[in-house]
């Protein structure tokens, strides 16, 4: 766990109320042999709530803590997992903030990226929940007004033609593309014939097909973080150097895989 954006705004809530004032700040952050983080907690003494948790503290009856995090990176490697565990393990994370709670570990306790446990499929998927997961091809067929039906040759044919249109109108249909070579590798298996064609793969053709779009406009880390969790991966793998740069420009130090 990295502290270092918490010891720049070590702020302290109750029950990851993030949405409303802090009711103090942590000081004397340590890292304890056993690899623990401990910290004191600075309570606003102006506050009335800080005051009321302060004092509840400090006669036992809030006895937890819990924090928010930024995942960093994670592990599905049996070498992190232990028996049972149906998620992946968060390897790597940043410390964004630290709450007094009533209950840690309930469903409202943990905060990841801001977004509540409910939703934690966004961050933290089921393990081998993509076995389970059909591909569904209808919308990119669709988007080429082909049935699910449709040869490799057809879809070459409609790919020949959009390469030729203005590369401003090819972005949205990219990432359909990646599905549709999926598919197209599928098919591919079960026919030796396509196999041995000498027909261009639809991937070498979206290779070329992605160096004459050139970038709308410049990436920021802001705007990936908008990014639906594919498009994220997506952008990550194809253009390291501008996501190294940017992960860098946010956290402070590069990111490790």
């Amino acid at each position: 766990m990295s502290t270092s954006y918490f010891e720049k705004n070590p702020v302290v809530f109750y029950n990851h109320g993030t949405s409303s004032l802090p009711i103090g700040k942590g000081k004397d952050l340590r890292y304890e042999p056993d690899g623990s983080i401990t910290l004191d907690i600075d309570f606003d003494q102006e506050d009335e709530q800080a005051l009321a948790v302060q004092k509840k503290a400090e006669r036992g009856f809030l006895n937890a803590c819990s924090v928010g995090i930024d995942v960093l990176e994670t592990s599905a490697d049996e070498a992190v997992l232990i028996a049972g565990q149906t998620r992946p393990t968060v390897t790597r994370c940043e410390l964004l903030e630290l709450s007094i709670c009533g209950i840690p570990g309930n469903r409202n306790a943990l905060r990841l990226n801001g977004i509540q446990t409910e939703n934690i499929e966004h961050i933290l998927p089921q393990i081998n929940q993509q076995e389970k997961v059909k591909l569904n091809m209808k919308p990119a067929f669709d988007s080429f007004d082909l049935p699910e039906t449709a040869a490799e040759e057809n879809i070459l044919e409609q790919l020949a033609a959009l390469e030729e249109s203005d590369p401003d109108t090819t972005d949205p249909i990219l990432a359909r593309l990646d599905a549709i070579d999926k598919k197209i590798a599928e098919l591919s298996a079960t026919k030796s014939a396509k196999i041995a064609s000498k027909e261009p793969r639809l991937s070498d053709l979206m290779k070329d097909l992605r160096k004459q779009v050139a970038p709308k406009q410049e990436m920021t880390w802001e705007k990936l973080q908008k990014l639906s969790d594919a498009e994220f991966e997506t952008y990550r793998i194809e253009h390291p150097e501008n996501y190294n740069r940017l992960f860098y420009g946010h956290y402070g130090f590069e990111p490790r895989y």
